[in-house]
């Protein structure tokens, strides 16, 4: 099988919108979120050009290596990411498990799988995250189109009316919001060889099952979007399979976690890429301790939740602005030396 380190793009641009990401953007955009969905793909476009451009240039990577100082900066930043990106994916985790899975689990206890699993996988390095990945992208797409097929008696095409009922400067904000969470997660593979029409191609991907989603929740939901903090699993609470056979959300759900144990497992590798080490024994302690702290301050507490649920966009956006500052600033350093 060949490897296609692009097919984790999907995975990647899918999981900060459990929870957080979809309640964020609804909150904004309400029942223009599907318009929102589709202006923050074309900016994802130019951010995931962007970062193509930085992962095929040699010369930028070379050139932090041999600066000492600067190598040591960006990887102090990089790690300080990833470490938020694992903040998030366990906050998000945590509290839907809490809230409809297992209220009387701690965080500890119910996220510990998960680090056990993507431990292991990480240890077989990229390619066994692709291997993997390349049978759960296929479940997943097959799920997604299943949910929307079992919805579809549940859809109320008025509820898509009046087109822009929000205003327009906060449809673009919430279209800003949608290309960093789906985008920024992305950079994490920024040392892996990246090709921008596959990239592309499973950004798009991604892209289409989330527009597809937002269309759905649109449809059933109206103008309630904006009131749940998981949409998407309140409208799979409707799912009735030929009348008799109820309550199966919990089952079909089920392509979220693919989304967190992959994107997971590509957290754990690049903390052990980025110290250069090999075992998983520092990955694990740093993971269990993030865990820990979710379980202190975020697992019973709303309100750390709700603020976390807000910021985080912009902190994912304020990432990428300093990365593609430090490209650029390398880059008008080299064309002034060519001029000179």
């Amino acid at each position: 099988m060949k490897k296609n380190t692009n097919l984790l793009i999907y995975f990647l641009s899918h999981f900060l919108f459990l929870g957080g990401g979809f309640a964020r953007i609804c909150e904004l955009s309400n029942t223009d979120t599907c318009i929102a969905f589709i202006l923050g793909t074309l900016i994802g476009i130019i951010i995931l050009y962007l970062i193509n451009k930085v992962s095929a240039d040699v010369a930028f990577k070379e050139y932090i290596k041999k600066n000492t100082f600067l190598n040591i900066i960006i990887k102090f930043i990089y790690l300080i990411y990833i470490l938020f990106c694992l903040l998030l994916l366990f906050v998000f985790l945590s509290v839907f498990l809490y809230s409809y899975f297992l209220p009387f689990t701690p965080s500890l206890i119910s996220g510990l799988p998960f680090i056990l699993l993507a431990c292991f996988l990480s240890s077989k390095k990229i390619k066994g995250i692709y291997n993997v990945a390349f049978v759960l992208i296929f479940l997943s797409l097959s799920i997604i189109l299943l949910k929307t097929l079992l919805l579809t008696n549940e859809f109320h095409y008025d509820n898509l009316l009046p087109i822009l009922s929000v205003k327009t400067t906060s449809i673009f904000k919430a279209s800003l919001i949608y290309a960093a969470i789906s985008t920024c997660p992305i950079f994490t593979l920024i040392n892996e060889k990246l090709e921008f029409k596959s990239s592309l191609k499973y950004y798009l991907l991604s892209s289409f099952t989330l527009i597809l989603v937002a269309f759905t929740i649109t449809l059933i939901l109206g103008e309630m979007i904006n009131v749940y903090s998981y949409p998407e699993y309140t409208v799979l609470r409707r799912i009735k399979f030929f009348n008799f056979i109820e309550n199966i959300e919990n089952f079909i759900c089920v392509n979220w976690f693919f989304d967190l144990f992959i994107s997971l497992s590509i957290f754990i590798l690049k903390i052990k890429d980025t110290l250069n080490i090999k075992n998983n024994i520092v990955p694990f302690i740093i993971c269990l301790s993030i865990l820990y702290i979710v379980n202190t301050y975020f697992s019973n507490n709303f309100y750390n939740v709700i603020f976390l649920y807000k910021i985080f966009p912009y902190i994912c956006g304020g990432f990428i602005v300093v990365f593609i500052l430090l490209f650029g600033i390398k880059k008008l350093t080299n064309s002034k030396k060519q001029k000179t």
